[in-house]
């Protein structure tokens, strides 16, 4: 029977260092998080000082447990998280109280002076002993001996906990959206554990002798699990504030750090421990068994994150699954364009297999020469794409520009069929027109044409075989598969027929869903910016109050007034209500421009807009690269040219996230020359501005 009491006695003793090791593991992975992720948020930031306060508690207490002998000043280093627990306790309710607009003079000055006294009071724990003399081991229990200060510094610490407390449980009295006392709630519920639980309590009382030594330790493990389990509630309260994404996308990232994260890790630790304990059992050495169940583990969870993500994610999401669920199998089903290119070469290799041709390649045909875009539209919306996709196999020598296949095509449309020969011809070997056209099946440009037939689809072209890739439903052709023809004439066989058939019918389909991905990835490029203030905004709005109007002001972090209307306007440089019912054309410059602009304010304020951008040009010859350039070329490729972000960015070798940060740099510096040239004007009244309209629609065309 003893024997059995002191295997469970020891068996509950590891399971507490394994608890601890486990809280060390989390409050540290909290503070990671909060790093990466909630640092702009001083509520986030109060919280990560009491999550170090519970490390350093934590950390003493195991090193004192697993040093042999015991050695009991490892207790004095836990003086660093009890002493400032107080303030990091008044701290983090005070950020909560004025989260909801109740600022107090007093409480901001309480927390300066309890960080101060918490500094002394570990001062004095660690190199005195007024608060904590040398310790003692009592019935396996290492501990202090309490000294003359420590019953004052009770008072003070349960003191200022109980005031952190109420401010709390103000806090969520205060809150008024249902989703803030929701989690307020949590907060509130789990506040008092990390506190009430890293008091060294056996300091002040130790452990009666009569009572059995297996009460204690399962106190200690209870109070344990309850200060693991509420700086995880708490954390995931906190997670909230301060970060610049979607509730459902916190929660996600959130659950997944924590099982990536400390669960992982503890999970890893728990069977290094273990695999020393079953050593005897089974008769193996316990790094073997430690090695393959770390390695076990690690494989397990991976398994269950890849696993049940999606499932995980529809479940976070709520009533919100369906859209969650069109969103992963659109993420996973995008074909990007070397996917596309990859296809297209596997194509190519079966229709060069099939028809012994050593030569091919497929070309998408695109207008080459987009007209300008009408005011208030962006070219962005336009052509999918300015280039062609060429996929060849073989040596591919084509002299003409696509632009010339496009004739060919529109040729043979504009042709009709003939009856007889099925096939028309002409001569011009010289610039690349087709030499042949053969018959079409339908008879005029624009005719839904889905099928294809074999011969009769054929386009004999500059020693090659054409045929044409057309949408399902428009007929719309959208490219071409050339190749080197091995014959004056089509002369397919049956089986050759069939194979043509099935691999032109799939090229057409996977150009056409590649056109109609180009699109979503063109309007992304354009909802993206508007996204990112979007989650700032909800990031702000994350109070425990209800939001104010300030919360939605619409201008970027650290835009003034001004920089916003300059933004907004030139984000619709070339027509549209931003520039034209901007406040900028109340600007003594956008009315002296009026007069060299037909009286139009819009092309005022766009005149105004271009000659501060040429303000920004360097002198020299322009480079693409150079860091001098950078805040122009921008502002030219994309404003003025109106190019696609994907484009600018390929041009000025960047990646597109770092695009739209120097695009906001470039913004504030056209805001702060518009205002220089106003200071100018203003100075000068009687001259007008620069006519800079000509330029402009020079720029346009």
């Amino acid at each position: 029977m003893t024997d059995l009491f002191a295997t469970f006695l020891g068996g509950v003793t590891l399971l507490n260092r394994i608890i601890t090791t486990g809280i060390l593991i989390t409050a540290f992975a909290l503070v990671i998080y909060i790093g990466l992720y909630n640092w702009r948020s001083q509520i986030a930031r109060a919280f990560a000082v009491l999550l170090v306060c519970v490390i350093s508690t934590y950390l003493g207490d195991l090193l004192a447990q697993l040093s042999t002998p015991p050695v009991v000043d490892w207790l004095r280093f836990q003086w660093v998280g009890i002493a400032l627990m107080p303030a990091a306790a008044l701290h983090l309710s005070d950020t909560l109280l004025r989260a909801t607009g109740d600022t107090s003079p007093i409480r901001r000055n309480a927390v300066k002076a309890s960080y101060i006294t918490g500094a002394i009071i570990f001062l004095l724990a660690a190199f005195t002993n007024l608060l904590a003399a040398p310790g003692t081991i009592q019935q396996t229990f290492t501990h202090l001996i309490p000294g003359l200060l420590f019953y004052g510094f009770s008072l003070y610490y349960f003191s200022c906990v109980g005031w952190a407390a109420y401010n709390v449980v103000e806090s969520r009295r205060r809150s008024l959206t249902s989703t803030s006392k929701r989690r307020m709630t949590y907060f509130t519920l789990s506040f008092p554990a990390p506190m009430l639980g890293i008091f060294p309590y056996l300091m002040a009382v130790g452990w009666p002798a009569f009572l059995p030594l297996i009460i204690a330790w399962l106190i200690i493990l209870i109070v344990n699990l309850a200060v693991g389990a509420a700086i995880t509630l708490m954390g995931y309260t906190v997670a909230y504030y301060g970060a610049s994404a979607p509730d459902r996308v916190i929660k996600r990232r959130l659950i997944k750090y924590l099982i990536r994260g400390p669960i992982l890790a503890a999970l890893v630790i728990t069977a290094l421990v273990l695999s020393s304990r079953i050593e005897k059992w089974i008769g193996l050495p316990g790094d073997f068994i430690g090695l393959i169940g770390t390695a076990t583990i690690i494989l397990l969870t991976q398994l269950f994150i890849v696993t049940l993500q999606p499932t995980m994610d529809r479940l976070i999401a709520g009533e919100d699954a369906g859209e969650v669920k069109y969103l992963q199998q659109f993420s996973e089903r995008l074909m990007t364009t070397s996917d596309l290119r990859q296809f297209m070469e596997n194509i190519l290799a079966a229709l060069c297999d099939l028809l012994r041709a050593r030569t091919a390649f497929i070309m998408r045909i695109v207008d080459t020469n987009p007209p300008p875009a009408p005011m208030g539209a962006s070219t962005e919306t336009g052509t999918p794409a300015d280039e062609p996709v060429l996929v060849s196999i073989g040596n591919v020598e084509i002299s003409a520009q696509p632009g010339a296949v496009r004739m060919a095509l529109l040729q043979r449309s504009s042709n009709g069929k003939s009856a007889e020969s099925g096939t028309v011809s002409g001569t011009n070997g010289t610039t690349g027109a087709p030499a042949s056209l053969a018959a079409s099946s339908d008879a005029s440009p624009g005719t839904a044409h889905t099928t294809f037939e074999i011969e009769h689809d054929f386009i004999l072209w500059d020693g090659y075989w054409l045929i044409p890739l057309r949408a399902r439903d428009s007929g719309e052709v959208l490219g071409v598969i050339g190749l080197v023809a091995r014959a004056s004439e089509p002369d397919l066989t049956d089986e050759e027929r069939q194979g043509v058939a099935v691999l032109v019918t799939q090229t057409a389909r996977a150009l056409e869903d590649s056109l109609k991905q180009q699109r979503a990835f063109e309007a992304l490029e354009r909802i993206i910016p508007e996204a990112d203030d979007m989650q700032r905004h909800i990031a702000e709005t994350r109070n425990p109050a209800a939001p104010t109007v300030a919360d939605f002001e619409l201008a970027p972090e650290g835009y003034d007034d001004f920089t916003h209307m300059v933004r907004d306007a030139l984000s619709q440089y070339w027509g549209g209500p931003k520039l034209a019912n901007s406040p900028l054309i109340k600007l003594r410059i956008v009315t002296d421009a009026m007069e060299a602009n037909n009286g139009n304010a819009t092309k005022a304020l766009r005149a105004v807009l271009t000659q501060a951008i040429e303000r920004l040009k360097p002198d020299g010859a322009r480079s693409l690269t150079a860091t001098e350039w950078l805040l122009y070329n921008i502002l030219d490729l994309k404003i003025l040219r109106s190019q696609r972000v994907r484009d600018v960015a390929r041009q000025l070798v960047m990646s597109e996230s770092d695009l739209y940060r120097k695009q906001r740099a470039a913004f504030e510096e056209v805001a702060r020359i518009v205002l220089q040239m106003e200071r100018e004007a203003r100075s000068r009244p009687d001259k007008p501005i620069e006519k800079a309209a000509e330029g402009t629609e020079e720029i346009r065309e």
